[in-house]
């Protein structure tokens, strides 16, 4: 059973890094829509967004970044929960037979603009904290890459802890298989460069530290990660909903607070001598340089003690073709790989 424990929050934390950035203009907000290229019903309602100064200022109550990213989750968050508004016609996850994308501005004006206070509260207490499972595509291969076997596994900015149950999930990278095949939840990706290398793996303990973690066992906070998957995502759903399932029977821990602080404490607790692997993915983007380095400075000072390794899968650079994959067993982090940022592809490096 997955519990969650709560620490105070000492310092910085990416809430606070990233609390009230600037109001949006128009053209600002219209430029997003790029984003949004996979998701028709989004496309267009960023533009109705950008086109309308009420919706626009509801757009900049929103606390939390990327705001349009939070405006979407936050409203499909509502509809999830009451489906009795017009707007629900036009999600393809929420009905058989959606009517046209063209058609939903009204309804999403009426939507919002009724319901601004309740966005306002989700855009301040929540987070963009998508778990995609099948990034586990990359996130395994790097784990074989650092040679470790047996060990404590601590992932730092956990979300839900969908990553802490990659043992229980499936794999195909081209030819190469791993995992149970009975498993619910099969991953498969686009195999480029390198083949892997499979070897087994024994996780010891599963750690997941998040400023806030979602707890998979309540139903508002599996609502808050099905209502991050964008309406027409409908495999990204599947597996998503899957992996949860999985998750629920997993023993794992979740630690709730400044993450550069619960790190510390849980290295802490681990028995002396004894393996860990910390693993950060798509997280480093809501802190600061000096907290990324600051991370560096704490695994290695706890390699005095132990032997530590840590995995980092980061989309830093938008303007790169994928997220960085890289591992790090003591001499700095060393690239070893690009992975698609959902898992559709993984190129891994030659190395000597």
């Amino acid at each position: 059973m997955e519990r969650i424990r709560r620490r105070a929050c000492h310092g910085l934390s990416p809430g606070d890094l990233l609390t009230g950035p600037p109001p949006l203009s128009p053209d600002q907000a219209r430029a997003y829509g790029v984003y949004f290229e996979t998701s028709p019903l989004y496309h267009h309602l960023n533009e109705v967004v950008a086109s309308d100064s009420e919706l626009l200022e509801v757009l900049n109550s929103i606390e939390n970044p990327p705001r349009q990213n939070m405006l979407f989750a936050g409203v499909q968050f509502l509809l999830l929960k009451d489906q009795n508004h017009d707007l629900a016609a036009f999600y393809e996850n929420l009905g058989s037979d959606p009517l046209p994308v063209r058609e939903s501005g009204g309804p999403f004006r009426d939507f919002v603009l009724s319901r601004r206070g309740e966005i306002a509260e989700i855009g301040r207490t929540k987070y963009t904290q998508t778990n995609e499972p099948r990034r586990c595509v990359a996130l395994v291969p790097a784990l074989w890459a650092t040679g470790t076997q047996e060990f404590h596994l601590i992932d730092f900015g956990t979300s839900g802890g969908l990553n802490l149950g990659f043992d229980r999930y499936a794999y195909r990278w081209g030819e190469t298989t791993w995992g149970p095949k009975d498993s619910r939840v099969r991953l498969t990706t686009e195999m480029r460069g390198e083949p892997v290398t499979p070897h087994e793996l024994m996780v010891l303990s599963r750690v997941g530290l998040d400023l806030n973690p979602i707890d998979v066992h309540v139903e508002d906070d599996r609502l808050w990660l099905e209502a991050l998957i964008w309406p027409e995502h409908h495999e990204r759903r599947e597996r998503l909903l899957a992996a949860i399932d999985i998750t629920w029977s997993v023993p794992t821990e979740l630690v709730a607070g400044d993450a550069l602080q619960t790190l510390v404490e849980v290295f802490d607790a681990l028995p002396e001598g004894e393996s860990a692997v910390v693993i950060n993915s798509f997280i480093l983007n809501q802190f600061g340089r000096e907290d990324r380095r600051r991370l560096s400075r704490i695994v290695d000072e706890e390699r005095l003690r132990r032997p530590v390794a840590r995995i980092s899968m980061e989309w830093l650079d938008k303007e790169a073709a994928g997220a960085d994959l890289c591992i790090d067993v003591g001499s700095g982090l060393e690239r070893i790989g690009l992975a698609q940022p959902h898992g559709e592809w993984l190129e891994l490096y030659a190395r000597p």
